[in-house]
């Protein structure tokens, strides 16, 4: 199916066959974005039980980021398929790039949250050190460096929103590819790399992250011809965009 097809499929298609079409790949996407928190559980409990303890802990704060990427990615996603509807590309342009914008300002919220509650959250959820120690090694680097999972959810959601849902999976099977690769030579300390434990999780993570969230927008860049996204509006997005998306 070429290019021009795929994003007009949405309407031509019959809607079982739609339905099928474009929800496989999304359920498959789905499922890769797990992998992370399991592949981590996984390769942290071999380096022993305190650390996967800590990443466990871990995990609900990771959540609450991944939440607010998922939030605005469906807000702008359905957002920019109404105006795509509605054949107005230039405004779904601007909702698209005011996601984007969104998505960056998340992530610089959460990096600030993080100076100031990863230490009190541990110190809370556990008396061990050990436990405290890893659990802020690894929420630390998961929070400070988290721009890859709002950019790569955000991209997967605008691809989704033209039909891209093959393209969607690439990005994000791409991201979970690399983060099972380097988990164990970060964690264990392979190829003269230091062994890190739960921090060399985080590391393997958000590198897995970042560069599923360029390839997502790189991929919306050049492929993705409904939308044509614009710097002014990632700087400067409308504030009636911005409104409707938190709406949504």
């Amino acid at each position: 199916m070429s290019q021009a097809n795929e994003s007009r499929k949405m309407g031509e298609m019959p809607v079982t066959k739609l339905v099928f079409n474009m929800s496989l790949p999304i359920i498959i996407s789905m499922m890769v974005q797990a992998l992370y928190n399991v592949v981590d559980s996984i390769f942290v409990g071999q380096f022993n039980t305190h650390a996967l303890e800590a990443v466990s802990l871990a995990f609900p704060v990771q959540n609450l980021m991944i939440s607010l990427a998922v939030g605005l990615g469906v807000g702008t996603n359905a957002l920019v398929a109404r105006h795509l509807g509605e054949k107005r590309r230039d405004r779904a342009g601007d909702v698209a790039s005011a996601g984007i914008g969104l998505s960056i300002v998340g992530y610089i919220a959460f990096a600030i949250i993080a100076i100031f509650i990863i230490k009190p959250f541990f110190s809370m959820q556990t008396g061990i050190p050990e436990v405290a120690a890893y659990g802020q090694e690894y929420l630390s680097v998961a929070m400070f460096f988290g721009i890859g999972i709002f950019l790569e959810i955000m991209g997967e959601r605008l691809l989704q929103s033209t039909g891209h849902t093959k393209l969607s999976m690439i990005s994000q099977a791409t991201g979970a590819g690399i983060n099972i690769i380097l988990d164990p030579i970060f964690i264990f300390g392979h190829f003269g790399l230091p062994a890190m434990g739960a921090q060399g999780a985080a590391i393997a993570t958000v590198i897995g992250q970042i560069v599923a969230g360029v390839l997502a927008i790189i991929l919306n860049v050049k492929f993705n011809k409904d939308i044509q996204l614009k710097i002014k509006r990632i700087v400067r997005p409308i504030g009636e965009d911005v409104a409707q998306i938190f709406k949504i």
